[in-house]
């Protein structure tokens, strides 16, 4: 049986995109042509078929008994075609044109550099973006960010995506440098606040679970949203926090001013994971992910053991 011309995967590609992204602007606006062209595709794709894929009556767009069927397996098709283009350009010795990569901001310090080292010449434009992982996830389920290295779980639940594990980031308490009181948090609380993490990142809503767990309630009375604010408000003496190891060692210029503890109970850690759609990237997922853990474990990580040594026994406990 021959194909029709108008089942191709420009085509297929234009009707997945338009289901994973919610309607045909925003696709338009993915692949920067017009809602025409992009409607015109979808129509010569059904008429190919012949079925219809959509139901138009619906607000917004809802797919039909064959718009359903066809979705997976257009997925499918098109990662096999990836892959196959990818593989192609490897042996042809062609880099992948263009990737766009998220990563916190304490990540990116760490693996920006050794990423573009090792894996630079794979890749002929790379985007190296870095911010609060939860935009970074929108970005990534909107197809404007290809891969990232993140510490939430949030993606795991959605299809298509691959994961691969990096490291267990243990989680511990940080006061001012000279504070010598009880590190029991319900003590703690008596006589320094607390110093928050944004609960609009990752990071915050996972501390902010524990506290939960703990049956901790703690005052809302200072805020922040980026790591280096964290550090250094509680190097000031203003108050104590909740932090993980590879966020201290992101910024070992700080670790003077802090003093550092496992926490006494409740103790937790986040999963270091390299992320992106599955089969469109070839082996580079999983390549950045071995590159994660060689340079966290053999680089970053030593360093802080020498002045932390219980820390080691964290990461290890958290691995096991």
């Amino acid at each position: 049986m021959r194909l029709p011309a108008e089942f191709d995967l420009h085509g297929l590609e234009v009707f997945v995109l338009t289901v994973e992204l919610g309607g045909m602007t925003a696709c338009a606006q993915q692949l920067r042509i017009t809602q025409s062209a992009v409607s015109q595709t979808i129509t010569r794709l059904e008429q190919g078929i012949g079925a219809p894929l959509f139901d138009r009556s619906l607000r917004p767009l809802g797919l039909t008994p064959a718009g359903r069927a066809l979705h997976e397996r257009a997925r499918k098709l098109l990662a096999s075609a990836r892959t196959a283009y990818d593989e192609v350009r490897e042996g042809a010795e062609q880099p992948i044109d263009q990737l766009t990569v998220g990563m916190s901001e304490s990540l990116a310090n760490l693996l920006t550099a050794p990423l573009l080292r090792r894996h630079g010449m794979r890749v002929g434009a790379w985007r190296v973006r870095s911010g609060i992982s939860l935009k970074q996830q929108q970005e990534f389920l909107a197809r404007r960010c290809d891969m990232l290295v993140t510490g939430s779980n949030t993606l795991e639940k959605h299809a298509g995506i691959e994961h691969h594990d990096v490291i267990d980031d243990p989680f511990v308490m940080i006061f001012p440098a000279d504070y010598a009181g009880s590190i029991e948090p319900t003590d703690v609380m008596e006589r320094l606040p607390f110093v928050r993490y944004s609960l609009d990142t990752g990071m915050g809503q996972r501390i902010e679970s524990q506290l939960t767990r703990m049956k901790l309630r703690v005052p809302n009375v200072i805020e922040v949203e980026i790591i280096h604010q964290q550090l250094t408000t509680v190097g000031l003496g203003i108050g104590w926090s909740i932090t993980s190891l590879l966020r201290l060692a992101a910024l070992p210029q700080l670790m003077p001013q802090l003093r550092v503890e496992p926490l006494p109970r409740g103790r937790f850690a986040r999963r270091i994971q390299v992320v992106a759609r599955s089969g469109e990237l070839g082996d580079l997922p999983e390549q950045t992910s071995l590159l994660a853990r060689e340079t966290l474990l053999d680089s970053v990580l030593p360093p802080l053991f020498g002045v932390l040594p219980w820390a080691q026994t964290l990461v290890d406990g958290a691995a096991s």
